[in-house]
């Protein structure tokens, strides 16, 4: 009770200490802005802001002979300033907007306050993005909810002048304040400027350009960037250049599209933040471009993908990577429709496909896509109100929640689904409806709309689907149960989502492998390096090691000439490249081990880490612990020979460990596999806050989240040698790739959410060095005190404490799991007590759903 009493006092305050803020900034705002100018700028007590050397250094405003600036009100946070006489800018560099946008244009009793709005790109966008999700609604503030914007210039820092009313700019820079402002740009707002201007802002799309008659013409001869990226084509010399300049641009300017950013495709795409038209959305005439392996095309087709208004930059960069895992990579460029763009940028040219996850179109949008399919286009839409265009629905329930679907030969799965259901008796003409998918309620779902039109011309096709394909269980789920509902069904949501895209005519086939890359040795003390080759020298003939599975040639450093096989790996030794999917400073800043890890064979993709270490493991000195590390493995294995996926985000390492066979744990090597799999585990449960993150153990093997889904696994391989057994470790875990099933971070965000808890997210390579810190320290106990301290810790974690099981050899005789016994094999007895069996990992399999043990035959 004292405590939620504590709670309330503190939230009380609070909003008393805000509502004083506002209160004062109110003030000093409405009685500094007739006067002259109000700067209102992020500041930090770590740093002063001279406010005046500030705007003398602003690229955007007039450089001033006298000005005056009197600070009024500071908090560390925010500073606000007023400056006599008022700022100016001037507007014949800047970029009008062509079109009007945004808030009305003001009343005869409004009075006009001029705006600067300087911005920056942050400098972590996806953490930016995430702090702007969790702005609630209500108190989330978009510029052109409230503002008139004029002109814009490019950045750094980018510059917007709007107009507005004085009571909308009170409400901009208190929303500043806030941090609850809304751009479409991904950039954030660091100064706010009451100005006065002068000049005139050029228009990019002069009159005689706008008779343009199609879309192609449009794009290939006028291509205006984004203010907010790094390039501007809005300048003098730009617009008089021909279209042959232009192609020439393009052909310099050409980006990877399987891995350009945002930034890269608003070159591809022409696209046009500041408002221009574009195109006129009545001359759509256009056919959906084909991916024919045969047909050449000069780019990629886009798969463009609309989100709305709020919070669009998280959910497009969320959907455009579960897009990626189903559509084939090389054929394809996603690409994020924002809102502001449906009108003003000919996006439908070169549009495979039209993705929809937001359910409220605004601003006639609905009128632009549903001409878009009329025109022959192609669309998914997820749960949008554009639905009603085509279909009748009849609302079922309050909001979204998780039903029951039927979808083709996917019987009985649990999916998350909208408030509404697709009435079948269509009285169209002009349209075909077929449905697709019912629910358990024998409502319709989901329905695919095609146009009759003649055979000569294109027709549109669309898919509308009340089952939220798009929405990731993660952050969908409110609880527990739904996050294991939804995580269960999640890869039947990508197979269902394929089937979809594949009837749109997209591509969906696997794609070749990434390409091998080469090896690179990596220490943190230059002596462990000196050791490692001298140990190898005797190996070594011409530069190789060779082994029956993979040959290593050491090389000083990188040469073009190298090539890489899957049968001989390319080593580093002294020259490291930029690392593509790891960090090894952090690694290092993680790992505290005497010997294991402390040197590193690190390669960006590989067949598979295990083999690496198969010809290195007789040579390597006793101070040197050898660990072979992959961004990713285009053939990794699990125990058995099972397939392991392994894609960015997944923590993949082969780990060599010598045990001498006089101590307790090389008389019982199968520990190994115990002691790697508990390390896993508890490298993240045993982080302060971390401790109740329901991580677990099933055996023999395998990572578990609870008792639900898979998330990793061990293999070890060991042979005896000199009185030792030299063993290699391989494992791999999901810490990042939430797709297609689960990882480590879905758990840490669902345990957020269920504890209102803000646990950091956490890298693979820390919890790689934390695994092999933990290993390490496991051995040494094993060794010294033999395994009842390790199977304490072990049963804490694992999943099959007194259960009951069957032996697929023995019957319906049913036995009680005993624990592990002193060689590492699950010990059950029978349940009279009469027969007590010990089950050896190699080959045996615990089928939990059934309480089984499936026995190796031979």
């Amino acid at each position: 009770m004292f405590v939620s009493v504590g709670y309330l006092i503190i939230a009380a305050y609070q909003w008393y200490r805000n509502r004083v803020r506002h209160s004062m900034v109110h003030r000093y705002i409405s009685s500094s802005l007739r006067l002259g100018s109000v700067i209102v700028q992020r500041v930090s007590p770590l740093t002063q802001v001279d406010v005046k050397q500030s705007l003398c250094n602003s690229k955007l405003v007039e450089k001033i002979g006298y000005l005056g600036v009197t600070e009024l009100f500071n908090d560390d946070e925010i500073s606000i300033s007023q400056t006599v006489p008022k700022v100016q800018v001037n507007l014949d560099k800047w970029t009008a907007y062509y079109k009007d946008i945004g808030h009305a244009k003001l009343t005869a009793e409004d009075r006009e306050v001029v705006v600067l709005l300087e911005s920056l790109r942050p400098a972590d966008v996806e953490t930016f993005a995430e702090q702007q999700s969790h702005v609630s609604l209500n108190k989330s503030f978009h510029i052109l909810d409230h503002g008139h914007p004029v002109a814009w210039n490019t950045g750094p820092p980018f510059g917007i002048v709007m107009q507005c009313s004085e009571s909308d700019f009170l409400t901009l820079c208190l929303s500043f304040i806030d941090n609850a402002i809304i751009m479409e740009e991904d950039l954030q707002v660091n100064r706010i400027i009451s100005i006065q201007t002068k000049g005139k802002a050029a228009n990019l799309v002069n009159s005689d350009l706008r008779e343009v008659t199609t879309v192609e013409d449009a794009s290939s001869q006028w291509s205006n960037e984004s203010m907010a990226d790094s390039v501007s084509l809005a300048n003098h010399e730009a617009m008089e250049m021909s279209s042959q300049d232009w192609e020439g641009v393009e052909a310099e300017n050409e980006v990877d599209m399987n891995n350009s950013n945002i930034e890269d495709m608003d070159i591809v795409m022409g696209e046009s933040g500041s408002g221009e038209i574009m195109f006129d959305p009545n001359d759509f005439s256009m056919v959906p471009p084909s991916v024919d392996s045969n047909e050449k095309y000069s780019k990629p087709p886009n798969i463009v993908v609309y989100c709305g208004k709020k919070d669009a930059t998280r959910k497009f960069e969320s959907l455009k990577q579960v897009l990626y895992q189903c559509v084939h990579n090389d054929c394809y460029v996603i690409y994020h429709l924002k809102h502001d763009e449906v009108h003003t940028v000919p996006w439908a040219e070169n549009t495979a496909l039209l993705v929809l996850t937001e359910e409220n179109l605004y601003d006639q949008n609905d009128d632009i896509i549903c001409r878009y399919f009329e025109k022959g286009g192609r669309l998914i839409s997820f749960g949008s109100n554009v639905d009603a265009n085509f279909v009748p629905r009849r609302e079922l329930y309050k909001g979204p929640g998780i039903r029951i679907v039927n979808f083709e030969e996917h019987k009985n799965i649990a999916l998350l689904c909208g408030r509404y259901s697709y009435m079948m008796d269509t009285n169209r003409l002009d349209i075909k409806v077929k449905g697709l998918a019912t629910d358990n309620k024998e409502q319709t779902v989901v329905v695919e709309v095609s146009q009759n039109v003649a055979e000569q011309a294109p027709a549109g096709k669309a898919i509308l689907s009340q089952v939220l394909l798009d929405q990731d269980p993660t952050d969908v789920a409110l609880n527990q149960d739904e996050f294991n509902q939804l995580k269960k069904y999640n890869p039947t949501r990508f197979q269902i989502l394929t089937l979809m895209l594949t009837s749109m005519g997209i591509r969906c086939e696997q794609v070749s492998q990434p390409e091998l890359s080469p090896c690179f040795l990596l220490t943190n003390d230059q002596a462990n390096k000196v050791r490692f080759i001298n140990g190898l020298a005797s190996q070594l003939k011409s530069g190789f090691l060779k082994s029956t599975s993979v040959s290593l040639q050491f090389f000083p450093r990188l040469m073009s000439e190298v090539t890489v096989t899957p049968s001989v790996l390319p080593v580093v030794t002294d020259k490291m490249e930029n690392l593509k999917y790891f960090n090894i400073d952090e690694y290092w800043d993680n790992l505290t081990t005497t010997k294991l890890g402390n040197v590193v064979l690190y390669t960006d993709v590989v067949p598979s880490t295990m083999p690496l270490l198969d010809g290195l493991m007789y040579s390597e000195p006793k101070s040197v612990g050898l660990i072979a590390i992959a961004g990713r493995q285009t053939q990794g294995q699990g125990r058995g020979g099972n397939s392991w996926l392994s894609p960015e985000g997944c923590a993949m390492f082969s780990l060599h460990v010598r045990i001498e066979l006089e101590n307790s744990l090389g008389w019982a090597v199968s520990y190994l596999q115990h002691i790697t799999s508990l390390a896993v585990v508890e490298s993240v449960r045993t982080l302060p806050g971390y401790e109740n993150v329901d991580l677990r153990l099933k055996w023999p093997n395998d990572i578990y989240y609870s008792d639900k889904m898979k998330l990793g696994g061990v293999v070890v391989k060991s042979s005896l040698m000199g009185g030792a057994c030299d063993a290699i470790i391989g494992c791999g875990f999901n810490v990042s790739n939430t797709n297609p099933t689960i990882c480590i971070n879905d758990i840490i965000k669902l345990y957020n959410k269920e504890h209102n808890t803000s646990l950091p997210m956490l890298t693979k390579e820390k919890l790689l060095a934390r695994t092999v810190n933990l290993i390490e320290e496991f051995i040494k106990d094993f060794q010294l005190n033999g395994r009842t301290g390790f199977c304490k810790k072990y049963y804490q974690r694992w999943l099959h404490g007194n259960h009951q099981v069957q032996l697929d050899t023995e019957g319906d005789q049913v036995f009680t799991v005993q624990g592990v016994d002193e060689y590492g094999y699950l010990e059950i007895k029978s349940k009279d007590g009469g027969k007590t069996i010990s089950v050896q990992p190699d080959g045996n399999s615990y089928d939990m759903m059934r309480n089984l043990i499936h026995m190796k035959t031979h």
